[in-house]
């Protein structure tokens, strides 16, 4: 309704101007004892944004279609259908909260720790294709999930390998861009092969094999 005025017809103005209207009389009104009589106790901004302040006379609910009506999103469901169901409100939320920033260069981060589990394959590509709708910046960790579905254009990946008893992480590069999974140079190991003396890069045992 933001983006498109052609959203709202003169009636639907007329309907939510009316219910406004009634929020902010109400404000004014002392309902314990009948009367109405302005309040003392703050301005009329604080009035004003009392009324406006959705929060007390409007709630958002989730539902999900199932069995060709609408349900409770909370009512009786799998681990995974529980996950997307509270999932996908958040994104749209975050979505939403981010096109306030006003400007298109602003970061629309997200993070994500173990988000889809219990979730099968197919939603689970099907929740990341909608993070690349909603135009969110994701970083996620998993312990298998690696984002290689056609419906998310592309992942830069870090996997992270490592044995007991050794007080390291090997760290493996690698790139999906929407079709295939390619290897990828470590950035850091090779702008430091670059800037070393060409003798000692020639001669350099290799950190892992």
């Amino acid at each position: 309704m933001r983006q498109s005025a052609d959203a709202w017809t003169p009636e639907d103005r007329a309907v939510v101007g009316e219910f406004l209207q009634t929020q902010i009389a109400r404000q004014q009104t002392d309902h314990t004892s009948g009367s109405r009589r302005d309040h003392t106790s703050g301005s009329w901004l604080e009035h004003l944004t009392a009324a406006l302040d959705y929060r007390v006379w409007h709630e958002f609910g989730v539902e999900r279609h199932q069995h060709g009506r609408w349900v409770p999103a909370t009512g009786s469901a799998s681990g995974g259908e529980r996950v997307l169901a509270v999932s996908v409100p958040l994104f749209a939320a975050a979505s939403s909260h981010y096109a306030s920033a006003g400007s298109p260069y602003a970061p629309r981060l997200v993070t994500l720790d173990e988000a889809f589990a219990g979730v099968d394959d197919d939603s689970r590509a099907k929740c990341l294709g909608l993070l690349h709708a909603f135009d969110l910046d994701v970083v996620m960790t998993s312990e298998r999930e690696w984002a290689c579905y056609p419906q998310v254009p592309g992942v830069a990946i870090a996997q992270l390998s490592r044995i007991d008893e050794v007080a390291a992480v090997l760290v493996t590069r690698w790139e999906w861009d929407g079709n295939r999974r390619l290897r990828r140079e470590d950035p850091v190991r090779s702008r430091n092969a670059e800037s070393a003396p060409q003798e000692e890069a020639v001669g350099a045992e290799p950190l892992w094999t």
